[in-house]
């Protein structure tokens, strides 16, 4: 009788903590909100940042597409979405193009779906934080696409990082994940790390002039992760390490040999600095690195690199500025022989007064004759 009762008080202890535990999640979910964003006047907030500023932890902010002009801080842990998912359609261009155009410095915030632009600092900056997730952003145009900085176990993924000075830079900022991003075409490294280790970098699609700055610290990382069967981001059939190119199409990956079809290189691509990809990838399917391909913008490239050269070459001659100088530089010049006639020191013997005085006669009598 005592062993029922036993079972039966343990039995109803286990009930009320399944009761309990059950409000809790309850009133947890009940306390998370959605608010959404609006260039248009039908959203709750027509700002993100008003809608940053008014949400709690754990609320989600959805953004209609439009054009936001604002420097984004991210300092509460919300998600922030994209309504379309389509970087295209919702662009954050910053207000102040001297500042950084999204600042997060919370842990576990979410940001996905956004083009961001307009910064000549950052483009997206994470400052000592644990657990982001930055997702399906095109971020360019920025000295810094991506920059970490004392920052770990945050996941970069399925970023498109083109046109910026360096794409994705880490700082101090140890174990992320940072994997399927586009990185290419831009005017420096495509990724860099200083006093960073211990980085998963995997599954990304390098093609810059230079694709990974060389440091020491590049042996200290992860350059692939272990094969896995699933598409990669080339459409091969493996999950492996990163597909690596360049502007002249002689990338390791685009020059490989891959004997077995298994859409992997047969050798391993030593990282410059130090560190090894063992699994390159191979363009096993052409069409899909067309594809990829032309979801970037190599014409803005180009001519981004013609404006950077002409930013920095000389000033052309100017013809008339060059006369107006040898002008200048003449009339010292003639000042100088006025100056050593009056001194006595001719440059040349000219004609006497006595010889002056005769023709000036002769000219006068020879006109009253005629």
């Amino acid at each position: 009788m005592r062993r029922i009762k036993g079972i039966n008080f343990k039995a109803f202890k286990l009930t009320a903590l399944a009761i309990i535990l059950a409000v809790l999640c309850t009133c947890s979910a009940a306390s998370a909100s959605s608010l959404r964003v609006s260039s248009a006047t039908e959203g709750d907030y027509i700002s993100i940042q008003a809608a940053i500023d008014e949400a709690e932890a754990g609320d989600t902010i959805f953004v209609s597409p439009g054009t936001y002009v604002e420097n984004l801080k991210i300092n509460k842990e919300v998600r922030i979405w994209a309504e379309s998912r389509n970087p295209e359609e919702t662009v954050i261009k910053a207000a102040d193009p001297t500042k950084n155009t999204v600042e997060v410095s919370v842990d576990r915030a979410s940001f996905s779906g956004f083009a961001i632009e307009g910064s000549e600092k950052v483009g997206i900056l994470l400052t000592g934080v644990k657990s982001c997730y930055i997702n399906n952003n095109r971020v360019q145009g920025a000295e810094y696409g991506i920059l970490l900085k004392d920052s770990e176990s945050n996941t970069i993924s399925n970023n498109l990082i083109a046109l910026d000075d360096i794409g994705i830079r880490l700082e101090s900022s140890n174990s992320n994940d940072i994997s399927d991003n586009k990185i290419a075409y831009n005017y420096g490294p495509g990724i860099s790390l200083e006093a960073s280790s211990k980085n998963l970098i995997y599954n990304n699609y390098f093609k810059n002039a230079e694709n990974v700055e060389e440091e020491a610290v590049n042996a200290e990382n992860i350059w692939q992760s272990p094969l896995k069967t699933k598409p990669n981001i080339v459409r091969g059939p493996y999950i492996g390490g990163n597909f690596w190119a360049d502007l002249e199409g002689k990338g390791y990956s685009e020059t490989g040999v891959d004997e077995n079809s298994n859409g992997i290189c047969d050798a391993s691509y030593n990282i410059t600095g130090g560190g090894t990809d063992n699994y390159p990838l191979f363009p096993k399917v052409p069409n899909a690195v067309k594809a990829l391909e032309s979801s970037l913008n190599a014409s803005a490239y180009k001519q981004g690199l013609a404006d950077r050269e002409k930013a920095t070459s000389p000033e052309p001659v100017n013809e008339t500025n060059e006369t107006n100088k040898t002008n200048e530089n003449a009339a010292p010049a003639t000042e100088n022989a006025t100056k050593a006639n009056a001194s006595g020191e001719a440059e040349s013997p000219g004609p006497g007064a006595g010889i002056l005085t005769i023709a000036i006669g002769a000219a006068y009598f020879l006109r009253r004759n005629r």
